[in-house]
């Protein structure tokens, strides 16, 4: 009995230390335009990295727009990414233990300097990580039964435990749709759990939290591709601080954002023009490369809610009945505490930041999530010029203010919300949407910016350009227009999508009423948002001929949806050298023009793409109002010849095989031997003189031709002679042949 009892607790061990195992993990949005990486620590993009080993990456750091890599120049690119790293903070104090020396903080992601601090296992324990494609086509084709009309197309949960006790719960969400995917729309749930080393079965803290704080970090520097053009580095010391970039504030839509605005400090170089004038005439005017401007990109994000429940209440005149032990930071005005609503709440935000690229936990638990001091200041008489604003707006006195003189440092931006008192149970929710566009509104008045005033114009892209002492253009728009990937006529500038993103959180148009409050907003998003009919999947295949053949279903057309933009019309083919364009037209087509295998049908025998070349591949849904899908079903196709229906004869080429030929049959890796009119399926033996099998070679796509690179199963590289080959298919059929290496 007392072995069983043993071995019955040794199970049971096993089992609590499986259920408590933590893993980092992280996931991708890649449903639209803006590609972002997201991770189960609260990471948002990567870890905090300001220093040059964060000069390539090959996961999306708020990449816009998407599939950016590219070759210019001989030169390899990482693309268009836009952020250091990003992430939450939270800070509290347990009721009974005051003081500063006495508070916990949880820095759940951007934390960090040169290199990121770990958040893993010291302030972050992941419990959970999930991706949940609710895609009105799944991957077969057919309608997708479980479509949720009044959800996101994209997903992605994560969850986990903080020193703090309290659980964060985030929801990330994205859509493909023209005018609502340039964004991500996060939603935060805080629950006070108790659970404060991510082990939910065992509860380490239930007393009350005081002065609980949260911050929302963002490290904005736009873009890698313009910054590596220039200096063939990303990173801080490299024009991100004090020296390209700026950060902007607009109160009216709560959206902080950066654009940049110079080349190694001179303005006349806007948005990094590409430094290679040919160059530049010839992007700007193709649109290769996204066009003529490396850095037109405006990152950043918009409050769409913060919780104003559990706020700490505030009496500056009995300090006996204050939540919060740090009252004398509050500040009066002839009189007035500007920094109390009516319910003697601290005004939101309580703190709204912009600073350098530095966010090293040492500096930033002491400076930016005490609530010590409102490390921006506040809005009020005599201490700003906020009334210089059109009517004398007011409405912002007592709130967090935008220190505009710091624009210029620009490495990160964040937001604090807070004082909160949280009783065992509480919960607070928060929600950001992540934007991007071609800009911002130009011309419109908003604090930071390039002359480091309060107030200053938001510099417009249709703007003289000097590259090398050079004028290229007085006008760039005027000139050159928008790039390809800038696919609405109404959603263009970073203030247009910030905009789109208030219309997809609160489920209704927005009539431009300002400023927005986002306590106002639902705790939740609703989501209701017009949906054009969804993009088909498409399959790609090399014909016989050496054409390219695209086939899709007619299932789209059965698509039905609440807000549906207006019925299907018709099929747009698009086809580009690189992922994120320019896209050419090929061809339209309209419903209803089926084949005989009940499947649309477009051949693509454009004798200009050449076998072994890449092209990009989409196909849109356009209904009747001219309103399109995204390009969902975006494929990289290589051209080659269509596999042989049966196996008939099989020709080596070259043969003879002449050491440094040059021949690369159709590829891109010199001295290959290619073999041709290969079946879909087949395997190829290949034998020395002697008899000996020296490689074999599994062919299993359907494509006539496979590469073979001289080289032994051992990896050995083959001597000068006379070989064999055998050629055998699943269904018995044999060829036998032989060719000549020299070297």
């Amino acid at each position: 009995m007392l072995k069983h009892t043993k071995i019955v607790l040794l199970l049971i061990l096993l089992f609590t230390c499986n259920a408590f195992t933590q893993v980092k993990e992280f996931r991708i949005h890649d449903r639209g335009m803006l590609h972002e990486t997201v991770f189960n620590t609260g990471d948002i993009g990567r870890g905090w990295m300001t220093g040059e080993a964060g000069n390539v990456t090959s996961t999306p750091l708020m990449e816009w727009p998407s599939r950016s890599r590219t070759f210019t120049d001989g030169l390899e690119y990482s693309g268009q990414h836009n952020i250091l790293g990003g992430g939450m903070y939270m800070a509290a104090n347990v009721k009974g233990k005051p003081g500063i020396e006495n508070r916990k903080y949880a820095l759940c992601g951007g934390v960090g300097a040169s290199q990121p601090e770990v958040v893993f296992g010291r302030w972050s324990f992941p419990l959970y990580m999930e991706k949940i494609e609710n895609y009105p086509l799944p991957e077969d084709g057919s309608i997708n039964p479980d479509y949720d009309p009044d959800e996101a197309e994209e997903i992605i949960r994560a969850g986990w435990a903080t020193p703090i006790g309290v659980t964060v719960h985030r929801t990330s969400r994205a859509w493909s749709y023209p005018d609502y995917d340039d964004m991500i729309i996060y939603e935060y749930e805080l629950e006070y759990t108790g659970d404060t080393d991510g082990n939910p079965a065992t509860i380490e803290q239930d007393s009350v939290l005081t002065d609980f704080m949260a911050l929302f970090i963002y490290g904005f520097a736009p873009s890698m591709y313009g910054y590596q053009r220039h200096y063939q580095v990303w990173k801080y010391d490299a024009g991100i601080y004090r020296g390209d970039q700026n950060n902007f504030w607009d109160a009216d839509y709560w959206l902080s954002f950066n654009m940049n605005l110079r080349v190694n400090g001179d303005a006349s170089q806007p948005f990094k023009p590409e430094p290679n004038i040919d160059n530049f005439y010839e992007f700007a005017e193709t649109g290769l490369k996204g066009g003529g401007l490396t850095s037109p990109q405006a990152p950043g994000f918009s409050v769409l809610y913060y919780d104003v429940n559990h706020l700490a209440v505030v009496d500056p005149d009995d300090l006996s009945k204050n939540e919060s032990e740090f009252v004398d930071i509050l500040r009066t005005s002839n009189g007035v505490f500007y920094e109390l609503d009516e319910n003697g709440h601290v005004k939101q935000p309580y703190s709204n930041k912009v600073s350098t690229g530095n966010t090293r936990s040492s500096k930033m638990t002491v400076e930016a999530i005490n609530p010590t001091k409102r490390w921006s200041g506040v809005y009020s008489d005599g201490s700003t010029t906020w009334p210089a604003v059109p009517n004398g707006d007011t409405t912002w006195y007592g709130r967090a203010a935008y220190p505009y003189r710091q624009s210029a440092d620009a490495g990160q931006k964040h937001i604090v919300f807070g004082p909160y008192t949280l009783e065992h149970g509480d919960k607070l929710r928060y929600a950001f949407a992540e934007v991007v566009g071609y800009g911002a509104e130009p011309g419109k008045s908003i604090e930071g910016g390039q002359t480091l005033q309060q107030w200053a114009p938001t510099p417009s892209l249709d703007t003289k350009i000097v590259i090398n002492g050079t004028a290229v253009t007085e006008h760039y728009l005027t000139d050159y227009g928008y790039p390809d990937y800038v696919n609405s006529d109404s959603v263009i500038t970073v203030t247009d999508v910030a905009l789109k993103a208030i219309e997809a959180y609160v489920g209704k148009r927005h009539e431009r009423d300002v400023p927005i409050w986002p306590e106002d907003h639902p705790s939740t998003g609703s989501y209701k948002i017009p949906t054009p009919p969804p993009a088909p999947i498409i399959e790609i295949t090399n014909t016989p001929d050496g054409s390219v053949q695209l086939n899709w279903n007619n299932a789209a057309e059965e698509f039905t949806h609440p807000r549906l933009t207006g019925q299907l019309a018709a099929y747009r083919i698009y086809r580009s050298v690189e992922g994120m364009g320019p896209f050419e037209i090929l061809a339209e087509i309209p419903t209803g023009q089926l084949n005989s295998d009940n499947l649309y049908e477009y051949i693509d025998n454009d004798s200009d793409f050449k076998i072994g070349e890449s092209r990009y591949y989409g196909v849109t849904s356009v209904d009747v109002n001219g309103m399109q899908s995204g390009k969902t079903n975006l494929q990289k196709f290589t051209k080659n010849v269509g596999s042989v229906e049966k196996l008939d004869q099989v020709y080596v080429v070259p043969n003879p095989f002449i050491s440094k030929s040059g021949f690369a049959g159709g590829g891109e890796v010199d001295d290959q031997l290619g073999f041709y009119g290969l079946p879909n399926e087949c395997t190829i033996r290949i034998f020395s003189f002697s008899g000996n099998l020296i490689e074999t070679i599994e062919h299993t796509v359907p494509v006539y031709s496979t590469a073979w690179f001289q080289t032994t199963k051992n990896g050995q590289e083959i001597a000068s002679g006379v070989y064999f080959y055998v050629v055998t298919t699943p269904g018995g059929e044999i060829y036998k042949g032989k060719f000549v290496v020299i070297k």
